[in-house]
């Protein structure tokens, strides 16, 4: 229960960055709806030695690279918020990502695609941990 907890406070977290937080490419497809139920969530935890704005060029990468991959229907990135749900936030990490898509097809294409892998070559040697949280949005 604990856990389950703190994974909901660390979304929230994610979600509340709304100073380096945009949505990307949910409204720009016509007829599309505004939330994709297929949530992928990952927690970066960078290396100590890494460079000083590793941080803000995942952040940067992600809206340049990720949010083009075709099944991508928003991304939200950003740093833990200053301030976040008392007791039960998590703020260890240095940047939270959440990938909307339509479904598990969409994370797999997503996954394999091209841009993603560019994107994890890239950073990879400065991440120390990653976590990663697949849901369903469920009303």
């Amino acid at each position: 229960m604990k856990r389950m907890l703190m994974l909901a406070a660390v979304l929230l977290t994610v979600v509340s960055t709304t100073s380096l937080t945009v949505s990307s490419r949910a409204d720009d497809k016509p007829g599309a709806k505004a939330d994709a139920p297929y949530v992928h969530c990952v927690i970066f935890y960078l290396k100590k030695d890494a460079p000083k704005d590793t941080a803000k060029a995942l952040i940067a990468d992600a809206h340049e690279i990720l949010a083009k991959i075709p099944t991508v229907r928003s991304i939200k990135i950003g740093l833990p918020a200053e301030k976040a749900t008392p007791k039960f936030a998590v703020n260890d990490y240095q940047v939270g990502l959440l990938v909307l898509v339509d479904n598990f097809d969409g994370l797999k294409t997503y996954l394999e695609h091209p841009l993603h892998l560019k994107y994890v070559e890239k950073h990879e040697k400065h991440l120390e941990k990653v976590l990663v949280y697949d849901f369903i949005n469920q009303k």
